[in-house]
């Protein structure tokens, strides 16, 4: 038989953690009395992830195990939980716990009598070693992205949360390569609404996500759901030449005025060099984001690719 319910957790060298995981969010499953799965997808981890993955599912069927032949990145091993979940509700949370598996219940409760398609975790208190400057990113960045594109960004929503088999295969046909899910969900639609948490210490080790890979990850949120700055580049173009002829025009008059200078056009040829060099190499790097989109999506590589899978009926596709 199916699984009511889905868990869907990205795990990149985790073992630590995996056990603990399992422990207290099954606690929280049997709780509701529904049927369900916790699926790892093992994000191409360099420790003994996998191990530990094939050992609770000796120890419960119910967990199963998707095996990447490298790492392809916690968007995507999100995405490829996505593709082989087979419950009608789908979790999606971390493996470190940060995220509190007492939420669960409630999440439930929302979608099965509330009638939420959609159920975001939102994150309204930080761990205390999560450092101002931090939080102040997070925040502006939330602000910039609703600033800039169509699609609404819940501030403060993380991967944390629930989606009716509905979401869940709108999401499936959707087969771009660079991926922002917190965004994809917003665009997919159906109705939703947010419980808040306070985030959790980690239980065990450290974050993967480095300062570089939450850039990135930005970075992709910006290009995926804007055109808006190629729009800005033709402003700024605008704005680089008119306000070139204000100076053209005092320029003139100096000239008239007291004639040349002792270096004449040296300080108005550096400014000029300077701002429009500037301005060319910001533009040639915004249009290259998103011809570099291009190229990767024209391209048509899979998405991920599966070493191994553990715990699955190999008879029926899990593709």
């Amino acid at each position: 038989m199916k699984p009511v319910l889905s868990i869907v957790v990205p795990a990149y060298n985790e073992e630590e953690s995996l056990e603990l995981f399992y422990e207290k969010v099954s606690a929280e499953l049997e709780k509701t009395s529904l049927s369900w799965e916790i699926l790892f997808v093992n994000d191409g981890s360099r420790d003994r992830t996998l191990e530990v993955g094939k050992e609770l599912n000796r120890r419960d069927g119910r967990v199963k195990v998707i095996h990447f032949s490298r790492n392809f990145g916690n968007q995507v091993a999100i995405s490829a939980g996505l593709d082989a979940c087979a419950g009608e509700a789908v979790v999606v949370m971390d493996a470190d716990l940060q995220q509190p598996a007492e939420l669960l219940p409630e999440m439930i409760r929302l979608w099965k009598e509330e009638g939420f398609f959609i159920v975001h975790a939102v994150r309204k208190v930080y761990p205390e070693k999560v450092g101002l400057v931090k939080r102040l990113s997070s925040r502006c960045f939330y602000k910039g992205m609703n600033l800039l594109s169509d699609t609404h960004f819940i501030e403060g929503a993380s991967e944390f949360r629930l989606m009716d088999r509905r979401v869940v295969t709108a999401m499936r046909g959707i087969h771009e390569r660079s991926r922002f899910l917190r965004g994809l969900v917003q665009w997919v639609g159906f109705p939703s609404t947010t419980i808040p948490f306070e985030a959790n210490e980690r239980v065990a080790g450290t974050s993967s996500f480095s300062a570089m890979r939450l850039l990135a990850l930005a970075l992709d949120g910006v290009v995926s759901f804007s055109t808006r700055p190629l729009r800005w580049i033709l402003y700024l173009g605008f704005f680089s030449a008119i306000s070139c002829v204000p100076y053209a025009l005092w320029a003139i008059i100096q000239f008239i005025l007291h004639g040349q200078s002792r270096t004449p056009g040296w300080p108005s040829l550096i400014v000029a060099i300077i701002f429009l060099g500037g301005v060319q190499l910001i533009s040639i790097g915004v249009i290259g984001e998103y011809v570099g989109r291009i190229y990767t999506e024209v391209k048509a590589r899979p998405l991920y690719i599966v070493q191994e899978r553990i715990g699955f009926d190999e008879s029926r596709n899990e593709s």
